[in-house]
């Protein structure tokens, strides 16, 4: 047989005061998730600021590496080869005297100072 301890009125007293915790130190729950969805809402603009950022440079560099100037009396065009720079081209181009000019012109004529293997480089006419 199990035997069944029956609590006193004051043992009962004594479960309510415990039970009783003050709650005016608690922010209320709806405060509490007002800031949490204003931090969400904060998070997401500032990703979608930098997707936009990110997407506005991509397409930036895609404008930046298609050629949209032809020269308007090309010698030829050259295909850049591993190890190439502007220098040796001209050398190339020009084997006596002084390549500098010829290298200017060929940089002037691509765009940019920087060679990629395998991009055509348009060779400008003789002057």
């Amino acid at each position: 047989m199990t035997a069944v301890a029956h609590a006193s009125p004051a043992d009962f007293r004594q479960l309510a005061r415990v039970r009783s915790v003050p709650t005016t130190h608690l922010p209320p729950a709806r405060a509490h998730s007002e800031a949490v969805y204003r931090r969400r809402r904060a998070l997401a603009l500032v990703v979608a600021a930098g997707v936009a950022v990110a997407l506005m440079f991509a397409l930036h560099a895609l404008r930046s590496t298609v050629p949209v100037v032809a020269a308007p009396a090309a010698a030829g065009v050259y295909v850049v080869q591993p190890g190439d720079t502007f220098w040796d081209i001209a050398r190339r181009l020009q084997p006596s005297g002084d390549p500098r000019p010829l290298v200017t012109r060929l940089v002037a004529a691509h765009g940019s100072p920087l060679l990629v293997p395998g991009e055509h480089l348009v060779l400008p006419a003789a002057a």
